[in-house]
């Protein structure tokens, strides 16, 4: 009891400015947020994650005393990974006039309840690929997928890896991707290096089989290959490719790294699957010793709780409480939308499990590619091993 209460403790002390977090008698009702996320449907081992990760965070907060004495709660509504849903239940919400707001994502529901919050509340989403405005009330979790396609294409160029294809699906994330990646490969550092897409391929998330895509790809001789997409969709490339023995690495999005989604590609698993991922899941290439300290606590978190290992899921909402936690705590629990929203665009220097946030520097968002590590998931080891630099290169 008293090691949680002192794993509890660190926690705070690292995420919340424990100078703001006086141990007062805790007021009977607690400060509420709401929160959108698809706990089931889609994308429900990434809301289940969040959850997760947003219940541990809350308790550690109310075992050190609250935010000024007072408890905070999240209450979650489950969008059931549908856009049209998420719009009704943020509606919901939005009538009980709340400062801040948490969407789950992925970026059709983000860019499905956008609208929204025009003009407040402060709305957190838990995706990388939405691309707010600087200055707007809606905030972006994560590294933009600007960052991670660019690291992931910077590794592959560097890798002398130059017939590439991709196959992406045709959600909003997948059509965000089409976007990144096609004026990506206009630029001087892919034409001049020979770079090219040999295969450009799209499937529907819903669709059975990929096998006459992955023909393609295969007919093209591409060397490597993105495939932009989550859960379910990418587990139906993974097979498609040990169907066709395609052998060949294969980039897919961050999103997918989830200790439970890798035990379930196991009997599928491709040689290289590859990622733009945090340092979280790499540690021994963390040297800010404050990000360092800030995973440390909160891989000691989970596990004190029984958690197991936390991966990049729970990071992307861990991260957002505690920066949405600090502004209450430096602003006031009566803080306005405007107040909040000033506080956290000007946070310059907060360590968190994803890297040292910067708001100035990065708008909306805190974090840029400087944080971004690609990883390779590696069977025997049963994690995640870095295989390049911070922003990609693997050079000297």
């Amino acid at each position: 009891m008293l090691r949680s209460a002192r794993v509890a403790a660190a926690i705070v002390a690292a995420l919340l400015i424990a100078a703001a977090l006086p141990r007062a008698t805790v007021a009977a009702d607690p400060y509420e947020i709401d929160a959108v996320l698809p706990v089931t449907g889609g994308a429900a081992f990434l809301g289940n994650q969040e959850v997760a990760a947003i219940r541990l965070f809350e308790d550690s907060v109310n075992k050190a005393g609250g935010i000024k004495g007072r408890t905070i709660h999240v209450n979650v509504a489950d969008d059931q990974t549908n856009p049209q849903v998420a719009v009704q239940l943020m509606t919901q919400a939005l009538d009980r006039h709340p400062a801040i707001v948490l969407d789950g994502g992925p970026a059709t529901t983000c860019r499905a309840t956008a609208a929204l919050v025009v003009n407040g509340p402060l709305q957190y989403c838990l995706t990388p690929s939405i691309h707010p405005a600087p200055g707007s009330y809606q905030f972006s979790a994560m590294y933009s997928s600007d960052d991670i396609l660019g690291v992931s294409m910077r590794y592959l160029r560097e890798r002398g890896l130059k017939r590439i294809a991709v196959l992406n699906g045709t959600d909003a994330s997948g059509q965000d991707a089409d976007q990144i990646l096609q004026a990506l490969i206009k630029t001087p550092e892919y034409q001049n290096a020979g770079v090219t897409f040999v295969a450009y391929e799209h499937y529907n998330l819903n669709d059975l089989s990929v096998v006459a895509q992955l023909t393609r790809i295969k007919a093209a001789g591409a060397q490597a290959f993105i495939a932009f997409t989550t859960g379910t969709a990418i587990a139906t490339v993974l097979h498609g490719m040990q169907d066709l023995g395609l052998d060949i690495p294969c980039v897919t999005s961050p999103g997918n790294m989830s200790y439970a989604q890798m035990e379930s590609y196991k009997a599928f698993m491709p040689k290289e699957l590859l990622f733009a991922g945090p340092p979280a899941l790499v540690p021994e290439q963390l040297t800010d010793p404050g990000v360092k300290r800030a995973v440390a606590n909160f891989t000691a978190t989970f596990k004190a709780a029984g958690g197991g290992r936390p991966d990049l899921l729970a990071a992307v909402a861990w991260d957002p409480m505690g920066l949405l936690a600090a502004a209450l705590a430096k602003r006031g629990l009566d803080a306005t939308p405007a107040q909040l929203r000033e506080e956290l665009a000007g946070t310059r220097d907060w360590a968190g499990t994803l890297g040292r946030y910067n708001f100035v520097a990065v708008p909306q968002r805190g974090v840029s590619q400087n944080w971004v590590i690609m990883e390779r998931w590696d069977p025997d080891r049963d994690a995640w091993v870095a295989i390049s630099k911070p922003g990609g290169s693997i050079g000297k």
